[in-house]
C-alpha cells in the first residue's frame, strides 16, 4: 500500500513532504494535488490542481497510452529490489516525451538511488522504516557515468571530460 505520509527525496538531496492525495472511496477529490490511479483517469478534466499518476507494474506504459502532457508528476511503483520494470517504464516515459516529475515509491533505498536518478527520476520516496537523511548519501554513490542515460547523454569518455 502506498504511503503518502512519508517524506519526498530529491536528486538535489533536498527533503520535503509530499504534496499529493489519493481520491476518496466516495470519489470525492481532495483540496489539494491529486494522485490517480490509472482506473481513474477519466476524473483528469475535474481536476483544478496539480495532478499525478501512479503506474504499478501492471501499467505498462508501452501498452497503455496516458495523458502525460496534462500530468505533473508520475509516480512508478517498484513492488521489490528485483522488479526492474520501473526502470524501463521510467525511460520510455521520458522517450515518449514527459517532461514532468518522475518519482520512484515502493522498495526503494539507499543502493538503488544512483540508478534510479541515472533512469530519469526526479524523486524517490524511501521505503517505510529507513532514515530518508541516510539513505539520501546513494545519490551520490558514483561521481562519473560510464554510460549514456536518461539523465547523462555522453558518459565523461565520450566528452573527453
Amino acid at each position: 500500500m502506498l504511503n503518502l505520509d512519508l517524506a519526498v527525496l530529491g536528486k538535489d538531496g533536498s527533503i520535503s513532504a509530499n504534496s499529493y492525495q489519493l481520491i476518496a472511496e466516495d470519489g470525492q477529490l481532495p483540496a489539494g494535488d491529486v494522485l490517480l490511479s490509472t482506473a481513474q483517469l477519466d476524473l483528469l478534466p475535474s481536476i483544478a490542481t496539480k495532478k499525478a499518476l501512479l503506474i504499478t507494474v501492471e501499467d505498462s506504459p508501452e501498452v497503455n497510452h496516458f495523458p502525460l502532457a496534462e500530468l505533473d508528476c508520475i509516480f512508478i511503483e517498484f513492488a521489490g529490489f528485483n522488479d526492474g520494470r520501473g526502470y524501463s517504464f521510467a525511460a520510455l516515459l521520458r522517450r515518449q516525451g514527459f517532461q514532468g516529475e518522475l518519482r520512484a515509491v515502493g522498495d526503494i533505498f539507499k543502493d538503488v538511488l544512483n540508478y534510479l536518478k541515472r533512469s530519469g527520476f526526479d524523486s524517490f520516496v524511501i521505503k517505510e522504516g529507513k532514515d530518508v537523511a541516510e539513505e539520501a548519501a546513494g545519490l551520490n554513490d558514483f561521481s562519473q557515468a560510464y554510460q549514456a542515460s536518461t539523465a547523462i547523454a555522453q558518459a565523461n569518455y565520450q566528452t573527453g571530460a
